[in-house]
């Protein structure tokens, strides 16, 4: 069974509540889609991580092959996250494609997500969003974002309208 995961504790604990007493002893890791070793992975900056996937020993061998006899775990960063939310509304809106790439970044951009406004962690709720659960993207200009939403900090919001991804966790 797949287990999917935001994660804003302690990477320690996150591991604990996270389905993976269901794996082997070695299972095999992925952070940003790199294989990493246990060293590597007691290393890392947990505060690092927006999202976690856990494959059970079945669906890993699926995806892995042999080497996911004991599970599989995928973790991805904000950055990774980040990059590929923007690629896919970069896809969907020319607007929004066209307005990144002239700012740069996307640090003047305040981003709602059906109605709720994001401020924190929020990379790997937009990252699983995909051409199934995906409706529309709009960009409202900072009067807007004003008006609506009280938000004076930001040049321009972009009000993303989304199903819920079939593997979200439940919040």
């Amino acid at each position: 069974m797949k287990y999917l995961f935001f994660t804003f504790l302690g990477f320690a604990m996150s591991f604990a509540q996270s389905g993976l007493e269901k794996l082997g002893s070695n299972p095999v890791t992925y952070i940003d889609s790199v294989k990493v070793s246990k060293p590597e992975i007691l290393r890392f900056d947990s505060n690092l991580i927006t999202l976690m996937t856990v494959y059970d020993p079945n669906e890993a061998k699926d995806i892995v092959g042999e080497e996911g006899k004991d599970g599989a775990v995928y973790i991805e960063t904000r950055g990774f996250s980040k990059k590929r939310f923007q690629r896919y509304f970069k896809s969907k809106s020319r607007e929004f494609s066209k307005l990144l790439d002239s700012k740069g970044d996307d640090n003047t951009f305040q981003y709602i997500l059906n109605g709720k406004i994001l401020t924190n962690n929020f990379e790997g709720e937009l990252a699983m969003i995909d051409d199934k659960v995906f409706k529309k993207i709009d960009i409202i200009k900072q009067k807007e974002l004003s008006a609506q939403y009280k938000i004076k900090d930001k040049d321009y919001g972009i009000i993303i309208t989304s199903g819920i991804p079939e593997d979200s966790p439940k919040k």
